[in-house]
């Protein structure tokens, strides 16, 4: 099912019952609409624990002032059910046992929500139920309140048992959530039965029950007829035959409602008007607009069905590619004046697009929007505010005075001298400064704005300029230091990557001091490098150490991937240049090995090793022909919960985006805001070892209690030349480019949903799977590679965690405690260097020079 969201207005009372049995959560409900408040707290210093080790994930950042004034005030928390009337919305959950509001907020804000569901006893009994939430969750049995669970721990779930009296008859059952929303937050409750017989859940609802379930069915079943939109009508299908004809809206961008996540471009889709069209049966096609037009990207299509007296709301996810355009030239000149050209034309508001209009003499009217556009953000301290300061910094060095009125650049002085800079000034905010892109951003913000001003004095802080350039010194070089000795730990990020080069370039650029402007270039070198490795006709794809399903699932359509478009030629997409501006404004050209690197000209294959982030935490293995490319990251936080890492893939040349990866969910929620999400990164994260052409994934979802009890596959059918299941094995190609998957469980092809016949499911706790990548270069014909994959004979033994295949006359093994062994024999990874070491048709692999 590929359920997102679907909530309901609702206006009379007639009971809809689902039975409810042990196991199961209740996931349908009536609902308020949120109350939302900005709650910042008193501002005050933070502690900097900031250490300079940077890893991915969640760090322990301590309270801040918002959520420390949010616990002062919970004890006294005395919430009150509202009057009937008041749940005016029904949330349907699908199969998300989680009722799911997670969202994004830039400043902190609290966001409360009730919730109302019908508990039927056949029979007076004590029930026992677990609530989860990462928030605040109160619970009343009728007019009583039974529980009160409340560990608000940001992002991290925690879960309580209650028992409730229940008699004979119905009950309702009230819920109230509420959570400190900081940047991204995981705003959920489950409400799950763990004992209890006899029992039904309902709700209430001005409609027919059997109508409602049919109109259910029919939201749930909604699909896009394809998953990838180049040109031509976007076109949506139902695998669901109603009883009665069902009229559905798409909504515009104005009256769309609904969370915002990162995994989908935070736009609205662009329409004019709402688009209305009338299911009867399962099959029908039904045409809803040209793409043509619309920006390149993700985005989220808001469906609505009014049933009676009630709205039934039903998301999903889709891209959309269809506004694309290939970035050639002959030399880095001609691609960057290409570049400048198109941005200066395409419409944005980065203030990196701003910045380039100014050097290009563009329209001072535009200019000025995009300065208010971004001075808001950096006035208010929205979370980012970070990335958007330094190019307006940049403006004010480089053309200060021109372009537009005396006054905007005033207001762009006071903007720049009232900013928080780092976390010893004072702020009530929700700006993220512990990772490792916000952390250099913010110091190099911080250097330059007090170079810029030496002698005035900052406000937030009461610091000189001068002060200011000299602390942020000392923070460059101990984040350079860090990153000098263990790489990046956000490797081949194409959403992360992008945001060191603001940094990067800024102050290559702009820097008086010389040693900093030379770290900061020969950082800007190795990226590239990295880059030229993991990119495909000039986009940028493979193991990622952050990634969002808008990444993988719109490759071309990232700020690395328009980076990558003016280094080496390719796909350009209009609305990504935040990065790619500085770099085409810019005197920075790539270093010269680049070039074979990404192309293979005269090359077969290419096999390329090193590592990156803490402690060599990340060990980043390669093998890429002119067709295919296979990427991983191996012996990565194995068995550990995951976040945003996105360990291993295939991409196929032949088609932008065309990949094949496989993860294990972190939600259910499809297209959700969750980090995992359900393509996203891992529950959590299996054993991967690779060697040559091949790479191997061993799960063990018990590692952790973690609600997804299986891994999948997804595999592009859609975009692909052939896509054959042959029992556990899925072979691909696209044209000269081949993969295989191999599964230890049987392969579920799903036959329903957004992801129907290109999504595939491996049932079991313990699985192992198999990544195959050729090419016709390296194997001849497609039948020829795949009976070279079937001679792989892989095994799996779930007991051991251990998967066999056969490989050059030995045995090799993922093992999911040892790691990658041959023979038994362990088979270290090397070499453990920064340094990305590569070798073409199968040379030694030596360091790249650059």
């Amino acid at each position: 099912m590929q359920h997102v969201e679907q909530k309901v207005a609702q206006h009379g009372a007639k009971p809809v019952w689902w039975p409810l049995e042990e196991g199961a959560a209740v996931n349908r409900w009536l609902v308020t609409p949120a109350a939302r408040e900005i709650f910042p707290g008193t501002a005050r210093v933070h502690p900097d624990q900031v250490d300079y080790r940077f890893v991915n994930g969640w760090v322990a950042t301590g309270d801040l002032p918002c959520r420390e004034a949010f616990r002062k005030i919970l004890p006294g928390l005395d919430p009150q059910i509202p009057a009937a009337e008041s749940f005016s919305e029904v949330y349907l959950g699908g199969e998300n046992p989680r009722v799911d509001f997670t969202t994004f907020c830039f400043r902190p804000t609290r966001i409360a929500r009730f919730a109302r569901a019908l508990i039927r006893a056949e029979e007076a009994q004590s029930v026992t139920f677990e609530i989860e939430t990462c928030g605040v969750v109160h619970l009343w049995a009728g007019e009583r309140l039974v529980a009160v669970h409340a560990p608000l721990d940001r992002n991290i779930p925690h879960k309580a048992r209650v028992a409730v009296a229940l008699p004979a008859g119905v009950t309702a059952l009230t819920v109230r959530i509420e959570d400190l929303h900081e940047r991204d937050t995981s705003c959920f409750f489950r409400l799950g039965l763990v004992a209890g017989q006899g029992l039904s859940a309902g709700l209430q609802a001005a409609v027919d029950p059997e109508r409602l379930r049919d109109v259910e069915k029919t939201l749930a079943a909604l699909r896009t007829t394809r998953l990838f939109h180049e040109e031509g009508q976007l076109a949506v299908v139902c695998d669901h035959t109603p009883a009665e004809p069902v009229e559905v809206m798409l909504h515009d961008g104005q009256s769309a409602d609904g969370s915002a996540t990162m995994n989908v471009l935070a736009d609205r889709l662009p329409l004019k008007a709402p688009v209305r069209f009338t299911v009867t049966r399962a099959g029908e096609v039904h045409r809803l607009f040209d793409v043509a037009g619309i920006a390149p990207g993700c985005y989220a299509l808001v469906f609505s069905v009014q049933a009676g007296a009630v709205r039934l709301d039903a998301s999903l996810g889709t891209t959309i590619m269809g506004e694309v355009a290939r970035l050639e030239g002959a030399t880095l000149a001609e691609r960057k004046a290409r570049a400048r050209a198109r941005i200066a034309a395409e419409p944005g508001t980065s203030i990196s697009r701003a910045l380039l209009l100014l050097r290009e003499g563009g329209d001072a009217g535009e200019i000025e929007r995009i300065f208010r556009h971004t001075m808001r953000g950096i006035n208010d301290r929205h979370d980012c505010a970070d990335f958007w300061i330094l190019p307006l910094i940049w403006a004010w060095r480089a053309h200060a005075g021109t372009g537009v009125a005396q006054p905007l650049w005033d207001e762009v002085r006071r903007a720049i001298l009232d900013f928080r800079y780092w976390l010893d000034e004072p702020g009530n905010d929700v700006m993220w400064f512990w990772s490792e892109n916000h952390a250099f951003c913010f110091h190099v913000a911080q250097f330059l704005a007090g170079d810029t001003f030496p002698d005035e004095v900052f406000p937030n802080s009461g610091r000189s300029g001068a002060g200011h350039r000299e602390a942020a010194r000392i923070r460059l070089g101990r984040w350079f230091d860090s990153v000098e000795d263990h790489g990046l730990a956000e490797w081949n990020s194409s959403c992360y990557y992008p945001i060191d080069l603001l940094g990067l370039f800024t102050l290559e650029a702009c820097s008086p001091d010389a040693d900093l402007k030379a770290r900061a270039k020969a950082l800007i070198d190795s990226i590239f490098v990295m880059t030229a490795l993991h990119s495909v006709d000039g986009m940028p794809v493979g193991s990622q150490g952050r990634v969002y399903e808008k990444e993988l699932f719109a490759g071309p359509a990232t700020e690395l991937g328009a980076v990558a478009a003016i280094a080496f030629g390719g796909i350009w997409c209009p609305g990504h240049e935040r990065a790619a501006a500085l770099f085409a404004v810019s005197d920075y050209a790539p270093p010269a090995a680049c070039d074979a690197l990404h192309r293979l000209e005269g090359h077969d294959r290419l096999e390329a090793r090193y590592v990156q982030g803490l402690n060599q935490n990340a060990k980043l293995a390669l093998w890429k022909s002119a067709a295919s490319q296979l990427s991983a990251v191996t012996g990565h936080r194995t068995g550990d919960p995951g976040h945003q890492q996105h360990v291993a893939e295939i991409q196929f040349a032949a088609h932008p985006l065309a990949r094949t990866w496989i993860n294990h969910p972190g939600e259910l929620k499809v297209w959700g805001g969750g980090r995992p999400s359900y393509w996203m990164a891992n529950g959590v994260v299996p054993r991967v070892c690779m060697e040559g052409n091949v790479a191997a994934l061993v799960y063990d979802l018990d590692r952790h209690d973690h609600p997804v009890r299986f891994t999948h596959a997804f595999a592009p059918a859609e975009l692909l030349d052939d896509c054959i299941e042959d029992g556990q094995w899925l072979f691909q190609r696209a044209g000269e480019g081949y993969a295989a998957l191999w599964a230890s469980a049987p392969l579920e092809r799903l036959e329903t949903g957004l992801y129907k016949g290109q999504e595939w499911r491996a049932h079991a706790a313990q699985a192992g799977w198999l990544m195959v990548a050729g090419s016709a270069a390296t194997d001849g014909g497609f039948a020829a590679f795949c009976a070279r994959a079937r001679a792989l004979a892989p095994v799996f033994d779930a007991a051991a965690l251990r998967l066999d295949w056969q490989a050059g006359g030995a045995t090799l093994s993922a093992d999911f405690a040892a790691g990658l062994l041959r023979d038994g024999a362990a088979v270290p990874f090397a070499p453990l260097s920064i340094t990305p070491h590569a070798g073409f048709d199968g040379a030694p692999l030596t360091a790249v020079e650059f």
